[in-house]
C-alpha cells in the first residue's frame, strides 16, 4: 500500500478514534416499562502516578528536522525509499538491462516554506552500501541505538533552490544530485530487498532550524528518489529519455531532546520530542462490579498544571501490563512498560481537563478479567511535537487525578 495513502487512513483513523473514545459511553438500560435502572458511582484514588522518559519517537511527524530549537539538536535525517516506481512501477532490477542506460538520479526534500530566508546552509547527503535489507525503524531508531558511522563517506551536497516551473506558485526544494555509482548497489540482485536508505544533514552546525516535509505529512510532497534514463529499441536507436519517481516509504529525524526540567519531573508530563511519558496507578482495591452490572463511563481526571492556551491536543493511553516502578522519576533506553492494545481510548484536552474513559478496562477488571497495573499516558501524532503538558500529581492538595466510575445496576 503505498505509504502516504497509509499515512493519511491513519491519521484519519486516529482522529475518528479520538472523537469516539472521547465521547463514548455505553447506554443506560432500562427495564421493561422503560424505567432507567439505578446508577450508581464511585471514585478511586491515584494511589501511585509519576512520568518518565524514553528516547523520542519522531517516526510519525510531519516534518523532518535540521538544526536546533529550543535545546534540541537535530543530528540527522534517515529516509528510506519505496523498491518500486510511484506511476509505472518500475523496480530497480529493471536498470540491469542492457538496453536501459541510467544518466544519473536525485534525491529531493521539498522545504515547508515557499523563499529561501537569508540563511541558506549546505546540506550533504550519505547511504549504506553495507546496510543489507534493513538500516533504520521508523519506530524504534533514536539517538541511542543508531550507528551514523555505518554510512558512507559524502556523496552529494545541495543547497535549497525554488522552482519556479510553475507560475502559480513557487516551492522549494533541496536536490542531491547524484551519480549512478549508488544505484549499482541498489539494483543489486543478489539482495532481493537492498535497503535503499540515505542519511541526510547538515555540512555545518547551525544555529537555527530547518524543517522539510516528511511523508507523514500525507500530502504527497515526502521525500522523492528520480531516476534519469535512456531505453534503446537496438544497440543504436533509444527509444527515448525517461524518468522514474520512487517515494519515501519511511523517514525520522534523530533528536537529542534537552535535559528535563525541575517542572517536567515533579508533575505528570507527556511530550514527544522530550520522549516524555507517564503511568498512573488507580486504586481499585477489591472492587468487583455487580452481576449483570454495565460501566457507563470510567473516567480517569487529570487536571492541567499549566495555565496558557492550548487546543488540539490529545492525549492517549492504554493500561499497562507489567508491574510500575513509581518511586521517582527515571529515564530508559526504551519504554519498559508494555501497552494492553485492545484497550486503547484518547481524549483531548478540554479547558485544561483531560477525562479518559477507560470503561473498558474498568469493566474487565471490575469483573477480574484484567489485573490493574495501571495506566499509561502518552502524546498522540496529531500533536506538536515540541508541545509538553504538565498534570497534576499526587502532590497537588486539590489537583490530584481521581478516576470515576459510573455503573448502572439492574
Amino acid at each position: 500500500m503505498n505509504k502516504t495513502f497509509l499515512n493519511t487512513a491513519i491519521r484519519l483513523c486516529m482522529i475518528g478514534l479520538t472523537f469516539f473514545s472521547a465521547c463514548e459511553e455505553a447506554a443506560i438500560p432500562v427495564d421493561g416499562d422503560g424505567t432507567p435502572m439505578k446508577l450508581d458511582t464511585i471514585s478511586f484514588p491515584v494511589v501511585k502516578a509519576v512520568s518518565y522518559r524514553t528516547p523520542p519517537e519522531m517516526g510519525n511527524t510531519e516534518y523532518l528536522y535540521f538544526g536546533k530549537k529550543d535545546d534540541y539538536n537535530f543530528k540527522y535525517n534517515l529516509i528510506k525509499f519505496d523498491s518500486s516506481s510511484m506511476t509505472a512501477q518500475t523496480p530497480f532490477s529493471y536498470y540491469n538491462d542492457s538496453l536501459v542506460v541510467v544518466d544519473s538520479f536525485m534525491m529531493s526534500l521539498r522545504f515547508e516554506k515557499d523563499s529561501i530566508e537569508n540563511n541558506n546552509p549546505e546540506f550533504q547527503l550519505r547511504y549504506f552500501p553495507d546496510g543489507g535489507d534493513s538500516v533504520f525503524s521508523e519506530f524504534e531508531s533514536n539517538y541511542l541505538n543508531f550507528d551514523n558511522t555505518i554510512a558512507s563517506p559524502v556523496v552529494s551536497t545541495a543547497r535549497m533552490e525554488a522552482d519556479t516551473t510553475d507560475s502559480n506558485s513557487t516551492k522549494v526544494y533541496l536536490n542531491f544530485k547524484l551519480d549512478t555509482t549508488i544505484l549499482k548497489v541498489f539494483k543489486d540482485t543478489n539482495v532481493t530487498d537492498f535497503n535503499r536508505s540515505f542519511l541526510v544533514e547538515l555540512a555545518s552546525e547551525e544555529t537555527e532550524s530547518f524543517n522539510f516535509i516528511s511523508v507523514d505529512k500525507g500530502d504527497g510532497n515526502g521525500p522523492q528518489l528520480t531516476v534519469f534514463y535512456r531505453q534503446f529499441l537496438s544497440d543504436t536507436v533509444v527509444l527515448d529519455t525517461a524518468q522514474r519517481l520512487y517515494n519515501s516509504v519511511g523517514d525520522l529525524s534523530i533528536v537529542i531532546p534537552p535535559e528535563v526540567s525541575n517542572e517536567e519531573t515533579s508533575f505528570l508530563a507527556v511530550g514527544m520530542a522530550m520522549g516524555l511519558k507517564s503511568i498512573v496507578l488507580v486504586d481499585m482495591g477489591g472492587w468487583v462490579l455487580p452481576p449483570k452490572s454495565v460501566v457507563s463511563s470510567a473516567e480517569l481526571i487529570f487536571q492541567r498544571a499549566q495555565s496558557d492556551t492550548l487546543k488540539n491536543y490529545n492525549i492517549i493511553s492504554h493500561p499497562i501490563i507489567n508491574e510500575g516502578a513509581f518511586q521517582s522519576f527515571s529515564s530508559f533506553a526504551e519504554d519498559p512498560y508494555k501497552e494492553e492494545h485492545n484497550f486503547y481510548t484518547a481524549s483531548p484536552v478540554v479547558n485544561n481537563i483531560l477525562k479518559i474513559n477507560h470503561r473498558k478496562a474498568a469493566t474487565e477488571i471490575g469483573r477480574a478479567k484484567l489485573t490493574n497495573y495501571g495506566f499509561k499516558l502518552q502524546t498522540s501524532i496529531s500533536n506538536d511535537p515540541f508541545t509538553t503538558v504538565l498534570f497534576h500529581s499526587l502532590n497537588s492538595s486539590d489537583s490530584y487525578p481521581v478516576m470515576r466510575v459510573i455503573y448502572v445496576l439492574p
